[in-house]
Formats: structure tokens, C-alpha cells, sequence
């Protein structure tokens, strides 16, 4: 409602909020937590605590690779990165298979 903002400022505006958005999850789309907070009054609190009994259920899922990780890197690694590196390495792991393969062909 004319407000006349410069254009470094909106880009520096527009790439602060990009950055959060990643960083600390800003989400634009509507979340299951957010259909249940604005749902029915109806079974709110089963919902509600079946919902973070889900999600608590969901972190502390602990793999036992996981563990030796931690004692041979120094470090723990989360769920998430567990998921990231597993995948990573799949794919390279079955490309190597493939160019073995090749070369055997």
C-alpha cells in the first residue's frame, strides 16, 4: 500500500527469507500439525497426541550403524543425515556395479 522499497533492499529482503525458509523450516504450504490445529473440536486431543507420539516415535529411531558411526567419527549423525549419507553412497555403490560391468563387457 504504496510502500516503495529499493531493489536491494527487496533482494536483500527475498534472500534472508529464502535462507530462513531452508535454515529453519519455514514452510508455505499447510502442515499436518496445522490441519490439526485448525480442524474440528472433535477428537482434537486423540489427534493431537497420536500425532506427537508419532513424531517423538520418529527421532529416536537410533540404527546400530548409527552407533558405530558415532564411536568411529567422534560425532552423532541424525536420522536425517543417516538418510542423506545411506542414499548418497546406494547410488554410488550401484553405479560403481554398473561401470564394473561395462568394463567386463
Amino acid at each position: 500500500q504504496g510502500i516503495i522499497l529499493d531493489w536491494w533492499a527487496y533482494m536483500q529482503i527475498q534472500v534472508k527469507f529464502k535462507k530462513d525458509s531452508k535454515e529453519q523450516g519455514i514452510y508455505k504450504e499447510v502442515q499436518k500439525l496445522d490441519q490439526i490445529l485448525t480442524g474440528k473440536d472433535t477428537k482434537f486431543i486423540t489427534r493431537t497426541y497420536n500425532y506427537l507420539l508419532e513424531v517423538e516415535l520418529e527421532e529416536e529411531i537410533v540404527k546400530g550403524p548409527m552407533i558405530a558411526w558415532a564411536r568411529n567419527v567422534g560425532h552423532n549423525i541424525n536420522l536425517d543425515e543417516w538418510e542423506k549419507t545411506w542414499t548418497k553412497n546406494w547410488k554410488l555403490t550401484l553405479s560403481t556395479a554398473f561401470k564394473e560391468n561395462q568394463y567386463k563387457m
